[in-house]
């Protein structure tokens, strides 16, 4: 007797059509794969992989010698690297992969929705995910954010399914998945931290704190032998520079700026002589390593002022539609870009209460640069991230937390999006475009619940 198979057809329409829109918006990519490095760390990526296959080593350097770098993790150099080698360092190959990563996203948020809040849900999500630009534009970029989201999206549906059953098999993959996620994008090396937050607000057991323990334990077993490599090479623990280069340049050098009124460059300057006092004798990691201490001391130093630059920042990041340097180049291509980091000027000038030298500074260094047609397209799509953003509030304000992926999605969104600072880009808001998606599905359809008798029980998937 031959098995039925069932097969979704709104979700094969989806992904067809999420297809179509994926190459259609890479053509530019594809007539010029210059492109591809729209913004400098997918040259680094590239540069890494090419280096690798070399035998040069795990450098960005271009020419010899080639030093180690101590900013990179290894987890999308090895992605791409693996994928050059299968098919002699194609970049076209890169993209399309990309493109069937994303689409494979796109599939497991449409079955996780459909079980959890039905077939419209997820059909709103399906439509809102395939016109998506900002996720859209970076399938044809050398850049993390496409495998880093698949890898982001699966993590968070295995830990629901992990707490929900308490299975300890489902904890060691999510230990994984947070593992490699690690090793790609280190942003989430301390996700284990607002984890423990969602254990302890989503009915807490002691069973599902060992859980916790356990996919803490597997994610630094994935990243110890990175530290050890860089205590080998560097001569010191730690195991990416790149938040000390960070701290430095989209926190505490913006926060200096505004607060002492001193031009941006001048204020990471000072702060990278305070943290070097002037020698030049440091490695790599041994200056990003004494600038990140620097940043450290001015950060706690002015705490409050601090606080509200990273609220500022993650609004501005959530709210702001699209990356206009990354847009220009992937449209326009590279021939005469705009200074890039102009994000951080305006908010330093918006900080000092100086509003039209803020919108001269992004009219002259962006909005001039584009062109009537790319800048519409910024227009419409920021409409439509309003709109985004107001179906998925809505999903809160009328669903509230009763589902844990609610509540998960909320707490994975402000992690991320009050590490960022000054960072303002909404490249960095990729990851969590498909939970913006499935948010604003679920808030197009909710319906205003009657209230309950109040001696009615919670169901128990709810509750768990």
């Amino acid at each position: 007797m031959k098995r039925s198979i069932n097969i979704d057809k709104t979700l094969l329409v989806l992904l067809a059509g999420g297809l179509l829109i994926r190459l259609a918006v890479a053509i530019p990519v594809f007539a010029d794969m210059s492109r591809t490095a729209s913004c400098y760390d997918a040259v680094s990526y590239n540069l890494l992989a090419h280096h690798i296959l070399d035998g040069k080593g795990y450098s960005v350097s271009f020419h010899p010698p080639y030093k180690p770098n101590s900013t990179i993790t290894p987890g999308y150099p090895a992605f791409l690297t693996a994928i050059y080698a299968l098919t002699g360092r194609c970049k076209q190959a890169v993209i399309f992969v990309q493109i069937i990563l994303n689409l494979i996203v796109l599939a497991m948020l449409y079955r996780f929705l459909k079980k959890r809040f039905g077939d419209k849900s997820c059909l709103w999500m399906g439509v809102l995910f395939i016109a998506d630009l900002n996720m859209i534009m970076f399938c044809a970029i050398l850049t993390t954010e496409t495998l880093f989201t698949l890898l982001l999206v699966s993590l968070l549906i295995t830990l629901i399914k992990c707490f929900k059953k308490e299975r300890f098999g489902l904890a060691v993959v999510s230990g994984m998945l947070l593992g490699i996620s690690t090793l790609v994008r280190p942003i989430v090396i301390y996700f284990a931290a607002p984890l423990l937050i969602y254990v302890f607000l989503s009915r807490f057991k002691w069973r599902k704190l060992a859980q916790w323990a356990v996919i803490l334990g597997i994610q630094l077993a994935f990243i110890t032998p990175w530290v050890i490599r860089n205590k080998v090479i560097f001569g010191e623990y730690f195991y990416t520079t790149i938040s000390d280069v960070n701290l430095l340049r989209f926190h505490a050098a913006p926060l200096k700026a505004g607060l002492e009124g001193i031009p941006r460059d001048e204020a990471q300057l000072q702060l990278e002589l305070e943290g070097t006092q002037g020698r030049t004798d440091f490695n790599e990691a041994g200056y990003y390593r004494r600038y990140g201490k620097a940043a450290r001391r001015y950060l706690l130093k002015h705490p409050l002022p601090y606080i509200g630059t990273l609220f500022m920042g993650g609004l501005a990041t959530l709210v702001y539609p699209l990356p206009m340097s990354d847009m220009g180049f992937y449209f326009r291509g590279p021939d005469n870009l705009p200074t890039p980091g102009v994000a951080q000027s305006v908010m330093v000038e918006v900080m000092r209460g100086r509003v039209f030298p803020a919108l001269k500074i992004a009219w002259d260094e962006r909005l001039h640069y584009f062109g009537l047609a790319v800048f519409i397209i910024f227009l419409a799509y920021s409409l439509y991230h309003l709109l985004k953003l107001g179906a998925g509030l809505r999903a809160y304000i009328v669903r509230g937390f009763g589902d844990p992926a609610m509540l998960l999605f909320l707490i994975t969104g402000l992690y991320f999006l009050g590490l960022l600072g000054f960072g303002i880009s909404p490249r960095m808001r990729v990851p969590l475009e498909p939970l913006l998606v499935s948010l604003a599905g679920i808030g197009i359809v909710s319906r205003r619940m009657r209230k309950q008798k109040s001696g009615r029980k919670v169901s128990k998937d709810v509750r768990e």
